[in-house]
C-alpha cells in the first residue's frame, strides 16, 4: 500500500508544478514514509520493552537507547562490549552512526519513547537527558580552535562515525541551525582551557520545521543517555533452551518477538546463520538428535501434509525437506508429527511438537527481511534446483517403470515361448 501511494504521488509531472506545489508534493511523499515508520518503530519499542526495560534500555530491531548517564567514551564501550540487552544482538553494536534522515527520525523517536515524549529536563542545555550520545566525533584538528573561526567550526573530513565512515559534502548531517535564518551554527568546537567540544549528541525535542532531533557538539566528559546501532539488524534469534513447540511460541511472544517464519530460501539461509552464531557450526553426530533441530512457527495441524505458518499464512516457497521427510509419523503416545523444525544445516523435518523438547527460533520483524538482488538470485536458483531435482526424479521414476515393464514383457515373452514349444 505504501509503495502504491508513493508511486501514485511520483507519477505527477513535476515540471508542471509550481514551486509551492513541488514543496507540497515533497511533504506528501515524506508523510507517506513517516507515518508507517513512526507506527512500526513505536510498535517495535512497545513489544521489545518486554525484554529490554529490565536493562534500563529500549530497543527496536536495529537500535537501542540506554538511559544510563555516561560520558562519550564509556558510551562507546558499553555499546561495543555487550551483545545482550534482554535479548542477543548478533554481530554486536556500536554507538549509533546515522546516515539518513530516516535513521535520525528513528533515533529521535526512540529517545523520546525512553523519556515519555519531548518535555525537557529544565532548559535546553541544563538537563542531561535532553541529549543523547550518537557515534560521531571530531578526529582531526582537535587540540585547538582556529583563531579566525567565527561561531561555526566545521570541516566534514574532520568528523568520523563509529562505523568508520568519514563525513563528506554528500553525507547526511543534521547540525543545529539558527531558527530565524536556518544558518548552521554547530559544531562550534567551544573550549574550556585545553578541553574542546569534539563529540556529537542528538536533541530529544523536535524543533518547529524539523522532522527529527538536531545535533550539537559537546565535551566528551558530559554525561548523557546513549543510542546504539546494531551491526547486524536483528531478524532471527535462536534460543538454545529446550522447549516444546507451543512453549517455544509462547516464549517468543513473552519476549516481545514472533515465532520464526521462513518465507523463502534466502531467509532459510539467514536462519542457519543465526543458528551457527549460537552453536559455532557444531552439530551432534546423530542426525535427529533433538538439539540438532530448531522449532519454527510452521505446522500442518489444519490439513495433514499441508504446512503453513501458525497464523494461517501460506508457505509459498519450496521447503528444503530432509531426505524422506515429511513423513507424518503417528504414535498413540506422541500423536502426529504436525510441527516443523529446521536443522542446524538448513533442512526441515516434521516432528512431535507436544512431546519433543528442542531449541527454538524467534524473529524481530514480522514482515521478514527486505529482499535484495543477491537474495532474489539465491531464491530463484533454489527454485530452479528444486525443479531440476523433481524433473530428474520423475525421469528416473519413468526409466525405472520402463525397465520394470520391459522385464515384465520379457518374462511374459519367455513364458509364451515355453508354452508354444510345449504345444508343439
Amino acid at each position: 500500500m505504501l509503495v502504491l501511494l508513493i508511486t501514485a504521488l511520483l507519477t505527477i509531472t513535476v515540471s508542471s508544478l509550481t514551486v509551492e506545489e513541488e514543496i507540497q508534493l515533497e511533504e506528501k511523499i515524506k508523510n507517506a514514509i513517516w507515518t508507517p515508520l513512526v507506527e512500526n518503530t513505536v510498535a517495535e519499542l512497545a513489544r521489545l520493552d518486554k525484554s529490554a526495560t529490565p536493562f534500563n534500555a529500549h530497543a527496536t530491531c536495529g537500535f537501542s537507547v540506554h538511559k544510563d548517564l555516561t560520558d562519550y567514551e564509556t558510551a562507546k564501550q558499553l555499546c561495543e562490549n555487550s551483545t545482550w540487552i534482554g535479548f542477543p544482538t548478533p554481530g554486536g553494536r556500536k554507538l549509533a552512526s546515522i546516515h539518513t534522515e530516516l535513521e535520525n527520525k528513528i533515533a529521535t523517536l526512540m529517545f523520546q519513547w525512553a523519556y515519555g515524549g519531548e518535555d525537557l529536563e529544565g532548559t535546553r542545555y541544563e538537563g542531561a537527558t535532553n541529549w543523547a550520545w550518537i557515534g560521531l566525533e571530531k578526529v582531526n584538528r582537535t587540540s585547538f580552535r582556529p583563531n579566525d573561526a567565527g561561531k561555526l567550526v566545521w570541516e566534514e573530513e574532520d568528523w568520523l562515525w563509529t562505523d568508520g565512515t568519514t563525513l563528506d559534502s554528500d553525507s547526511y548531517e543534521n547540525w543545529m541551525t539558527r531558527e530565524e535564518t536556518d544558518e548552521q551554527v554547530q559544531p562550534d568546537m567551544w573550549n574550556v582551557e585545553e578541553d574542546h567540544q569534539t563529540a556529537a549528541r542528538i536533541f530529544r525535542k523536535i524543533r518547529e520545521g524539523e522532522t527529527s532531533g538536531v545535533w550539537d557538539d559537546t565535551f566528551k566528559s558530559k554525561l548523557h543517555p546513549f543510542i546504539c546501532k546494531f551491526n547486524i539488524p536483528v531478524h532471527y534469534i535462536v534460543f538454545p533452551e529446550l522447549k516444546k513447540w507451543h512453549e517455544a511460541k509462547a516464549d517468543c511472544e513473552r519476549r516481545g518477538f514472533y515465532f520464526a517464519k521462513i518465507r523463502n530460501k534466502a531467509e532459510n539461509d539467514l536462519l542457519v546463520e543465526a543458528i551457527n552464531r549460537v552453536y559455532d557450526g557444531v552439530r551432534h553426530d546423530k542426525k535427529f538428535h533433538h538439539e540438532n533441530w530448531i522449532w519454527i512457527g510452521a505446522t500442518d495441524l489444519k490439513a495433514s501434509g499441508d504446512f503453513e505458518f501458525y497464523d494461517g499464512e501460506p508457505i509459498k516457497f519450496s521447503i528444503p525437506w530432509a531426505k524422506n521427510q515429511h513423513d507424518n509419523k503417528k504414535t498413540k503416545k506422541q500423536g502426529s508429527q504436525d510441527y516443523a523444525a529446521v536443522s542446524r544445516w538448513g533442512e526441515w523435518d516434521d516432528s512431535y511438537g507436544n512431546d519433543w523438547n528442542r531449541p527454538y527460533a524467534c524473529q524481530c520483524n514480522p514482515h521478514g527481511v527486505a529482499i535484495d538482488r543477491e537474495m532474489e538470485e539465491a531464491n530463484a536458483a533454489w527454485e530452479r534446483e528444486v525443479l531440476r531435482r523433481n524433473e530428474l526424479k520423475d525421469r528416473l521414476k519413468k526409466e525405472k517403470e520402463t525397465k520394470k515393464n520391459m522385464k515384465k514383457e520379457a518374462r511374459q515373452a519367455k513364458k509364451k515361448a515355453r508354452q508354444e514349444r510345449k504345444q508343439k
